[in-house]
């Protein structure tokens, strides 16, 4: 990857002064309580040195209404875009999708099922999280096994919700009742949260309801050529509704013990017109109705024991259930059941998953001779049960029911048990200029799929599959002058393969043997039971300076990733031969793919970060990132989102009002670093290279507290009006014509392009 002299040298100026996403503080004192809320969050949640918190305070500040806005302003993070059905996760140093671990309040959500993606029938995401319901987003850089368990290869999320306390007073009986409102011009959305707290004796009770509508995310050519087809520039038209509603109860027990319950209730919706798939005689019309539900109930302990084995004990128990469906309904022009024509198609297909947990956490905190111990260690128990369901149904041109067919399913029903144990010491010494943390888990993981009439194995390739894989860190911090540290770290992440990547659909065909004329049965696609879980490596060196109106950060790794899967396609002889026509040709050997362990890929780059208080109004952050990968064959990876910066300037004369002007900068992506080499030699560049040619966007946003009350909130983003793309966005992007699905041509890759200049504006009420 070719670093711009322009991205260097925004990044060496603007380190003098600051960094990181847009928001900076008011004054000396408040930089100071951010760094100490964020360095607690870190400790509580994860012992990487790389961890970026964004509070509830950060994501108000930056009217982030989806994933994708809250992460925008941390480089080397994206979102990893699935077209018709919304996001998949996170990118985090090019890893990305499944090997990124993603928690809510410790509890991983749902993982990918994916059927022929360039057809857009379905493809079942990990599940959704509303903005408005977190307490804090940690982007952890990193292998980080320890606190977010198996996929935490490239790094993870970890997401914690709201509690009652953070409404109320420390003490005594008191009530919150909150109010916001806001639109957003990116995708015509409007929303409103309504929030409710308590505290009445010893019960502590919250309530908040989120509703969201709006259509689709505009592209740069949102009000031109709106023609059908692979042509059209102007995105699909979309009609989304969301509702979140996230309730808990906290019971005081007394001053030792809290028991508490959640529940939390997610239900998104997209209609959608697929205009772009529309072309004749195939499809006349495409619409899809895609939903996806998640449910949460939880209960959890807190014993603050401070005895001889622990200080605090918490015990959790949580079930999920996640349902992805995507219903797609077409008008057909040809292939009718009688042959009159239009006709009407559904595909229906559908994946829940049910995950159950029980998990015991433990924290001591203890001295020895000069060394200050903080030991944390635990347990956890989980199961998910995977399943997905596909129904074709097909009428005439009279409207009548022709078939209904319950197509295999893409993975068989799978339950998969867990079980984990970790233990974690963090030591401090020598005045706690010196800090050392190492720690260890070990997680085993067995699989059991069901082969039944929807899922028929013909190759014999799907059975029970069992994996177990230690995890590990080490890390150590050295603060050399009072303002001045040195850190290092190590790390052993794991995945453990994924239903999808053990068990997607098997296929046989049959054939002629040459000798005798027989059939033959060969396989087309197998699973493979001798997978071994992907492996991680990470080593990190680092450099922190600190001080009550300043920060600097800089560090640089090296990632090695070990037993990559993919699906890789393998040659099989065949002695005397086979023929696939009763007079063909005589054949001797045939290709099959299979998911495989496909070699080593390594990831290195550099990070940095800042921010700078100059006096009482004025301060400036920045943040920095440039990575490359390349994979065992010498082909870059792919995934690496190209080097970013940004830079954050904010104007705060009081506490009443301020305004920030954030400035992103990103280089291109060059041929050098997007290409793949198949087997035979052949070397090809994704389609639409050349849109990820860079850009620098503009946003300007600030708040005005009308009262103790009252808070206004608004932001104009890409000023500039600037036309650009997202690598993480248009490399999977096909190019082809109006008879193959999935495809745009020169004028549609428009609709895959960022807004133009767009609008934000939020109001809230709190009492």
């Amino acid at each position: 990857m070719k670093l711009s002299l322009s991205l260097l040298t925004l990044a060496v100026a603007a380190c003098l002064a600051a960094p990181a996403h847009a928001e900076a503080p008011a004054d000396a004192s408040t930089l100071d309580t951010v760094r100490v809320e964020a360095e607690r969050a870190q400790r509580a949640k994860s012992a990487n040195q790389n961890v970026t918190v964004l509070t509830a305070a950060d994501l108000d500040a930056e009217m982030a209404n989806t994933m994708e806005e809250a992460i925008r302003y941390i480089p080397g993070v994206s979102i990893v875009d699935m077209g018709r059905f919304g996001d998949n996760g996170f990118n985090i140093r090019g890893l990305e999708s499944d090997r990124v671990a993603i928690t809510v309040d410790g509890l991983s959500l749902g993982e990918s099922v994916e059927t022929a993606r360039s057809y857009e029938f379905f493809r079942g995401g990990r599940g959704d999280v509303d903005i408005d319901t977190l307490k804090s987003l940690a982007v952890v850089k990193g292998a980080d096994s320890i606190s977010a368990g198996s996929g935490a290869l490239g790094g993870a999320v970890v997401f914690t919700t709201k509690d009652p306390a953070d409404y109320l007073n420390p003490a005594g009986n008191d009530t919150h009742i909150g109010f916001k409102a806001g639109y957003s011009g990116a995708n015509d959305e409007t929303m409103g949260t309504l929030t409710f707290a308590n505290r009445t004796g010893i019960v502590e009770s919250m309530l908040v309801y989120t509703r969201r509508e709006g259509h689709e995310m505009a592209s740069y050519y949102d009000t031109t050529n709106d023609r059908t087809g692979v042509g059209r520039r102007t995105p699909d038209p979309v009609d989304s509704t969301r509702d979140n509603l996230l309730g808990k109860l906290d019971l005081q027990l007394n001053e030792a013990h809290t028991l508490g319950f959640m529940y939390e209730r997610g239900r998104a919706t997209n209609d959608v017109d697929n205009l772009s798939r529309v072309y004749a005689p195939g499809y006349l019309t495409r619409q899809g109705h895609d939903t996806n539900d998640r449910d949460r109930y939880g209960a959890h302990y807190q014993w603050l024991a401070e005895n001889a084995v622990f200080d605090t004990l918490e015990a959790q128990l949580d079930r999920q259930v996640t349902e992805s469906r995507g219903i797609t309904t077409i008008t057909a022009g040809s292939g009718c059941p009688g042959g009159a024509i239009p006709c009407l198609r559904s595909e229906n297909r559908s994946t829940e998953q049910t995950l159950d947990r029980a998990a015991l956490d433990f924290t001591k905190a203890f001295s020895t001779g000069g060394a200050q111990h903080d030991l944390v260690y635990g347990m956890a128990w989980q199961q998910r049960d995977v399943d997905f369901t596909a129904v074709d149904t097909r009428w005439n041109a009279a409207g009548d029911v022709a078939s209904v067919d319950v197509d295999p399913r893409q993975v068989p029903k799978t339950d998969v048990d867990n079980w984990n144990v970790y233990l974690r010491d963090s030591v401090r010494l020598f005045d706690e200029r010196l800090t050392l943390s190492a720690g260890a888990r070990y997680d085993r993981y067995d699989y059991s799929p069901q082969v039944d009439s929807t899922f028929v194995d013909r190759t014999g390739t799907v059975r029970d599959v069992s994996f177990a894989s230690p995890s590990w860190q080490v890390g150590a911090e050295f603060r050399f002058l009072p303002a001045h540290s040195l850190w290092a770290q190590v790390g052993r992440g794991f995945r453990a393969p994924s239903v999808a990547d053990m068990y997607s659909p098997t296929s046989t065909t049959t054939l002629i043997n040459a000798q005798t004329g027989q059939p033959l049965v060969f396989n087309d696609t197998v699973s493979n039971p001798d997978l071994s879980s992907e492996k991680s490596l990470n080593v990190e060196l680092g450099y922190r300076w600190s001080t009550d109106t300043a920060q600097f950060g800089l560090s640089v790794f090296r990632d090695r990733y070990d037993n990559f899967i993919e699906y890789s396609t393998l040659t099989q002889q065949i002695p005397g031969g086979f023929r696939t026509t009763a007079r063909g040709p005589i054949l001797y050997e045939r290709a099959y793919t299979m998911p495989a362990n496909a070699g080593q890929v390594t990831v290195k780059g550099v990070e940095m970060e800042g921010r700078v208080q100059f006096n009482d109004a004025w301060s400036a952050r920045l943040a920095a990132s440039y990575s490359e990968g390349k994979k065992q064959n010498g082909d870059p990876l792919e995934s690496i989102v190209p080097a970013s910066a940004v830079l954050g300037v904010r104007y705060a004369p009081s506490a009443v009002w301020n305004v920030t002007a954030a400035v992103t900068h990103a280089a291109a992506k060059h041929a050098d670093d997007a290409y793949n080499t198949a087997a035979n030699g052949t070397v090809s560049t994704p389609a639409w290279l050349d849109k990820a040619d860079g850009y620098t966007v503009l946003d300007l946003f600030g708040s005005w507290n009308i009262s103790e009350q009252w808070k206004i909130s608004a932001g104009i983003y890409n000023l500039t009006n600037r036309e650009y793309y997202l690598w993480q966005r248009v490399r999977g992007v096909y190019q082809g014509s109006n008879t193959l699905y999935g495809y745009v041509n020169d004028e549609g890759i428009g609709r895959y392009s960022e807004p133009g200049r767009n609008a934000r504006i939020t109001v809230a009420f709190n009492w």
